[in-house]
């Protein structure tokens, strides 16, 4: 029995320190896309179709691994992964998004 919990224990820190040694590399690529993971300021086109109503926001934007995760708001509310699907940015920083109610955010980063 004490092999065994030895051997769980040496996998384990295996482990561990081979997904350390991946997370590392990958810090020190650069991103393809031209924009570092975070929270960037956007202009956003906003259209809802179903109103015909159209407007211009300046807002917050999550970014990871060059895609657009998160629209956030003032007022702290935010569209995630439950509203939007994760949209690409291509290299000048824009991104079109249609969310879970068929309305369009045009997303221009800053």
């Amino acid at each position: 029995m004490k092999y065994i919990s030895l051997l769980v224990v040496v996998a384990f820190f295996s482990c561990s320190d081979h997904s350390s040694a991946m997370d590392s590399d990958y810090e020190g690529e650069s991103s393809t896309c031209g924009f570092e993971d975070g929270t960037h300021s956007a202009t956003i086109e906003y259209y809802n179709p179903d109103t015909d109503y159209s407007n211009t926001y300046t807002l917050d934007v999550e970014v990871e691994d060059c895609q657009v995760i998160q629209i956030q708001f003032p007022n702290g509310g935010w569209l995630d992964d439950s509203h939007i699907s994760p949209t690409d940015l291509d290299e000048d920083g824009t991104a079109s998004i249609k969310d879970d109610r068929g309305r369009t955010w045009d997303i221009d980063i800053d």
